[in-house]
């Protein structure tokens, strides 16, 4: 199983929305794929299922990592399951549990996706113990170089603690516009990050998915920003 954690210290660059696209194109691919919403705000789980106040969460997986088989269920889509993402009151949690709870069940799986929360916490620390990825979209503008300068620090301290992590970061969000232009050509001329060919576009679609709760591709299958997330997911399992 490859475990991808979805990961920026900045909020509103398409982190819940990559987790919930990726998780479809890659299931449109074949791939049998676990989510995690380990976000309180459990922005993702509605996307792939109801939630109760009964229902096992991320919460329960992460007090006992062997209880993780209880807290998946599955989802509306065929060969994509949840572990759902829970508002409770999170304490610091020990950074091994969650990587404990996935190798219990890495072979169930081929993608496992963590949508994370921009803090660099337990909470995200517990993502990236557990990846083997962490993917980071971005968007071209005044704040996506200090951005990337801040999510590379973190990279690096969690590899100071001899975790063997891979970086990848994409594009996302992307238009022609003459400022994003510009601050993208400058960023890439400047600094090594490690950006992937793969870029999503920026369109309305996205938007109008979003606002049903679904995929793109599930809102729109021949969309562009369809077609870009499936290019993704192609990108990531060539890497």
């Amino acid at each position: 199983m490859k475990v991808y954690a979805i990961g920026n210290l900045k909020g509103g660059v398409g982190k819940t929305t990559t987790t919930v696209n990726l998780a479809y194109s890659f299931a449109r691919l074949g791939k049998k794929v676990l989510v995690i919403d380990l976000d309180p705000q459990k922005n993702c789980t509605p996307f792939f299922t109801k939630a109760s106040e009964y229902d096992h969460t991320v919460r329960d997986v992460l007090d006992e990592p062997d209880s993780i088989c209880d807290a998946i269920y599955e989802t509306r889509y065929l060969l994509i399951d949840i572990i759902k993402g829970s508002a409770k009151s999170m304490k610091e949690e020990a950074t091994d549990r969650l990587k404990i709870a996935l190798d219990i069940i890495k072979e169930d799986y081929d993608i496992c996706l963590i949508d994370t929360r921009p803090v660099f916490d337990s909470l995200t620390k517990n993502a990236l113990y557990a990846a083997d990825v962490l993917l980071t979209p971005v968007k071209f503008d005044n704040f996506c170089r200090d951005n990337l300068s801040m999510v590379e620090d973190a990279y690096h301290e969690i590899m100071d603690e001899n975790i063997k992590l891979e970086w990848k970061v994409f594009a996302n969000m992307t238009a022609n516009a003459k400022a994003q232009r510009v601050s993208s050509m400058d960023l890439l001329a400047k600094h090594d990050y490690p950006f992937m060919d793969s870029c999503i576009s920026r369109t309305a679609v996205v938007d109008n998915a979003l606002s049903l709760y679904k995929p793109v591709a599930k809102h729109r299958s021949g969309s562009m920003v369809a077609e870009d997330f499936i290019d993704l997911a192609k990108e990531l399992l060539e890497g």
